[in-house]
C-alpha cells in the first residue's frame, strides 16, 4: 500500500484501490451497465438515419431496471471500500499480537506488515464459495481502521460468503475484548 493511499484512507476512511484493481472490484457496475450502452447505441443509431421507431415499453423497463442495478451495484461495491473504525487505546504491540491470533484462527497469510499498516489475504479452498479476500489493517492515533474485500487480485467475485464480514467482525470484537481488560 503506498504512502499516499495509507494518507487517503486515515483521512476518507476508505480503501483505495490501485488502478489495477478498480476494474475488478467494479466489473459488475460495467456488466450492468452493457445492456442499457446498446440500448441507447441503437436509439442513437435510429436517430441518426431518421428512422426512429415506436419503443415498446418493455424495453424501456428493461432500460431502467438494468440502469437501476447497475447504480445499485456501485453503491455496494463503494460502500464495501468503508473501513470499519474501532477506537483503542492499546499500544501497537498488543494490537499486532491482537491481529497475529485471529490472523491463525481465520487462517490469514500477512502479506505485508509495517508500522502503518497490516495487510493479510485468504485462500480458501475451492468449494468454499470464496475466491479469497484482502484485508487491511491500518493503525491511526488511537483507533484502527479494519477492511476486508474480495481479492481483486483474483476474478471478480459478486459476494464472499459472509467471509468478509467474518474477517472484520472477529477482529473487531478481538481488539474490543482487549480494551475492556
Amino acid at each position: 500500500m503506498k504512502e499516499d493511499h495509507i494518507k487517503y484512507a486515515l483521512k476518507n476512511r476508505e480503501l483505495k484501490l490501485e488502478r489495477r484493481h478498480l476494474f475488478s472490484h467494479y466489473s459488475i457496475v460495467g456488466f450492468l451497465l452493457i445492456t442499457p450502452s446498446i440500448f441507447i447505441f441503437m436509439f442513437i443509431k435510429d436517430y441518426d438515419k431518421n428512422m426512429l421507431k415506436p419503443t415498446p415499453s418493455g424495453f424501456l423497463w428493461f432500460f431502467f431496471v438494468f440502469l437501476f442495478l447497475s447504480f445499485l451495484s456501485y453503491y455496494i461495491q463503494k460502500k464495501r471500500l468503508k473501513y470499519k473504525v474501532v477506537d483503542t487505546k492499546l499500544n501497537k504491540a498488543t494490537l499486532r499480537k491482537i491481529i497475529g491470533e485471529v490472523a491463525t484462527k481465520l487462517e490469514w497469510q500477512i502479506i505485508k506488515s509495517n508500522t502503518k499498516v497490516i495487510i493479510a489475504k485468504t485462500h480458501p479452498s475451492f468449494f468454499s464459495g470464496s475466491r479469497g479476500e484482502h484485508i487491511t489493517i491500518l493503525f491511526d492515533t488511537d483507533a484502527v481502521l479494519v477492511n476486508s474485500i474480495c481479492d481483486p487480485d483474483e476474478k471478480s467475485s459478486l459476494v464472499s460468503m459472509g467471509r468478509n464480514t467474518k474477517n472484520e467482525n472477529t477482529l473487531i470484537e478481538a481488539i474490543k475484548m482487549a480494551n475492556k481488560l
